[in-house]
């Protein structure tokens, strides 16, 4: 029973000997936080911060009335729940078409508890297509795109653009087909089977089949 120690103390010495020859050590085994029995899991990084935009995209400014239709975005976080405390920052070019937020080309603020942030923008005196620029931050997330706005003199005011409408392109052939509807013009259409015959009518609105004659 005694000389069991001296032979396992050997057999241990004799198994580790290869990795001393070699220079090599035993592999490094994982952290393992106090009172854990497992090594400590490493966090996934969170997502990147998204900017809604709810007023301002493609908006006309009027140069007249000196209006414009300032910008007005959400910010939300990666599962799409509003960001309130982010520092938003909106940028607009000092030079050329463009405008200022209290004569400042930037503006910054905070989100509320909805997530959404503005800037009162004031049109500059110079026509023509612009983008403002907007930064929203929070921590180590942000998120950044454009909002692109026109300066016009022929706008009596702020407004947006008018939506597309294609059908006004046939509006010709659709005017043409009411008058005729209108005009009251039958058509008259003659089947022959055989010997006999049976006249069938159309007016607008009723269909008329008169019998064999």
């Amino acid at each position: 029973m005694p000389r069991r120690k001296p032979i396992a103390a050997l057999l241990t010495l004799l198994l580790t000997l290869p990795n001393l020859v070699h220079g090599q050590q035993a592999p490094a085994q994982p952290a393992v936080p106090p009172g854990t029995g497992e090594p400590q899991a490493v966090r996934p990084s969170t997502g990147a911060l998204k900017i809604l935009v709810l007023q301002g995209q493609n908006a006309i400014n009027s140069l007249t009335s000196k209006t414009a239709l300032s910008p007005v975005v959400q910010i939300l976080d990666a599962v799409e729940q509003p960001v309130e405390g982010a520092t938003v920052t909106f940028e607009v070019s000092p030079t050329g078409p463009g405008g200022s937020f209290d004569g400042a080309p930037i503006a910054t603020v905070k989100t509320d508890f909805t997530g959404q942030a503005t800037a009162a923008l004031t049109p500059n005196d110079t026509p023509g297509s612009f983008s403002i620029k907007v930064t929203a931050v929070l921590g180590e997330q942000s998120a950044q795109l454009r909002i692109r706005q026109t300066n016009d003199r022929n706008a009596a005011i702020a407004m947006m653009p008018l939506p597309p409408k294609p059908w006004y392109k046939n509006w010709k052939k659709l005017a043409m087909i009411g008058g005729v509807a209108g005009a009251g013009i039958a058509a008259t259409v003659i089947l022959v089977n055989k010997d006999q015959t049976s006249t069938i009518t159309i007016f607008p609105g009723s269909v008329t089949i008169g019998g064999l004659r």
